[in-house]
């Protein structure tokens, strides 16, 4: 007798379930400045700067490989001007990303809280439209980010713990032709929910 794929769906997402209630997880938003810069094959490379606004929810598996979601908005300013007189519009936008990675153990920092360091990469679709226009367009970008996270012994409830975080993201962008590399530098606030004690 073989299973049927219908319940065998039915089970896999049955035993996640209760994984996910039994494990950690946080939610957490960050404000982001970044200073993208673009280029395309034909044109000059210029800087923007730009700000980004995330909302995130964390799954901390137990085997310290994260799983990260995200959803946010997007807006960089028109880049410099080049000496010929060319620049890249700005744009804006709604931001979706997947991160994956590790994260080690984290570290008593004597009385404040624990320190914790993660690495993680992944991928991001970004909806978007230029500035002071009505042209839409979608691209999609990869992304690097090493994380510091502190989460604060004073701040601990039964089975919440929160703290900052700082990050320095770097996304790449592919964008109807141009590319953008954009570092950035992230502070963030998470809300950790543990087992029960």
């Amino acid at each position: 007798m073989t299973l049927r794929p219908a319940f065998l769906v039915l089970l896999l997402t049955a035993a996640s379930i209760v994984e996910l209630k039994a494990a950690p997880f946080s939610t957490d938003f960050s404000v982001s400045g970044l200073v993208p810069v673009t280029w395309a094959s034909d044109s000059p490379t210029l800087s923007h700067l730009g700000l980004d606004i995330l909302f995130g929810f964390e799954y901390a598996s137990p085997i310290s490989v994260p799983l990260r979601l995200e959803a946010g908005y997007i807006n960089v300013t028109h880049s410099g001007i080049s000496p010929s007189g060319e620049l890249y519009r700005g744009w804006e936008g709604g931001r979706f990303a997947l991160l994956s990675g590790y994260s080690f153990a984290p570290f008593p920092v004597g009385t404040l809280g624990n320190l914790g360091f993660s690495l993680l990469a992944g991928g991001a679709l970004t909806a978007a439209d230029y500035t002071g226009t009505a042209l839409a367009y979608a691209y999609p970008s990869f992304i690097l980010e090493p994380r510091l996270a502190l989460t604060f012994r004073g701040l601990r409830s039964r089975n919440l713990e929160q703290g900052p975080w700082l990050a320095l993201p770097i996304e790449l962008m592919f964008r109807s032709g141009n590319h953008t590399l954009s570092p950035g530098l992230s502070l963030g606030w998470s809300y950790h929910i543990t087992e029960s004690r």
